[in-house]
C-alpha cells in the first residue's frame, strides 16, 4: 500500500543502538504515532529471520527489546519480534511462514537494529518506490527536523509539519 504511513528507526542518530537504547527509541516512535493519531501503534523489531537465533546478534537485541516493552517498559503500542521486514509489513507474507499476533503484517512502526538498516531502508523507499521520507529525531526537549541534504522540499516541509504536530501534542 503506498499510501501506508510507516515510522522507521533509525537512519541517521544511533549507529548500533544497544537494547536500552532501543526501547528509548521505541517510546519515542510510540510518542510520535500518539502524536500523529495512532492511539495504539504496532511496533515490529526487525532483524535478518523471525527467530532468535545467536549468530545474528539483532534477532537476541529484537527478542530482548520485546520482552522488556511486554513487561512496561513500553506503554501504548504492540510491540513484537524479531521479523524479517517482509513478515512486518505483509500479512500475506506473514500467514505463508506461519508468523501469528497482531504485530505481524500489520506493523506501524519498524525499529532497525542498526542505522545502515535504517538509512537503506528508508532510501530505498524514496528511490524506488517514490516513497516520502520525512526526517524528525524525537527524545530531545522539542523534536528536530533532521533531512537529507538530498531530500526535495515536500520532504523538508513534511518532516516539520510532523515535528510540529509532535511538538504542540507534548506541551
Amino acid at each position: 500500500d503506498n499510501n501506508r504511513v510507516l515510522l522507521i528507526t533509525d537512519g541517521a542518530i544511533n549507529v548500533a543502538p544497544d537494547t536500552g537504547t532501543k526501547i528509548d527509541i521505541v517510546n519515542n516512535a510510540v510518542a510520535l504515532a500518539h502524536a500523529l493519531g495512532n492511539p495504539k501503534p504496532h511496533v515490529a523489531l526487525l532483524s535478518g529471520t523471525e527467530s532468535v537465533i545467536n549468530a545474528m546478534p539483532s534477532s537476541v537485541d529484537a527478542a530482548e527489546v520485546v520482552k522488556r516493552a511486554n513487561n512496561g517498559e513500553v506503554i501504548g503500542a504492540i510491540v513484537d519480534g524479531p521479523f524479517a521486514f517482509d513478515n512486518a509489513i505483509s500479512p500475506e507474507a506473514a500467514l505463508l511462514k506461519g508468523i501469528d499476533g497482531p504485530v505481524a503484517g500489520n506493523a506501524d512502526i519498524l525499529v532497525v537494529p542498526n542505522i545502515e538498516m535504517g538509512n537503506g531502508l528508508f532510501k530505498m523507499m524514496v528511490y524506488f518506490m517514490s516513497g516520502l521520507a520525512a526526517g524528525v529525531v524525537m527524545g530531545a526537549k522539542v523534536p528536530i527536523v533532521l533531512t537529507s541534504r538530498a531530500d526535495p522540499p515536500e520532504a523538508r516541509f513534511a518532516a516539520t509539519a510532523i515535528a510540529a504536530v509532535a511538538a504542540s501534542k507534548e506541551l
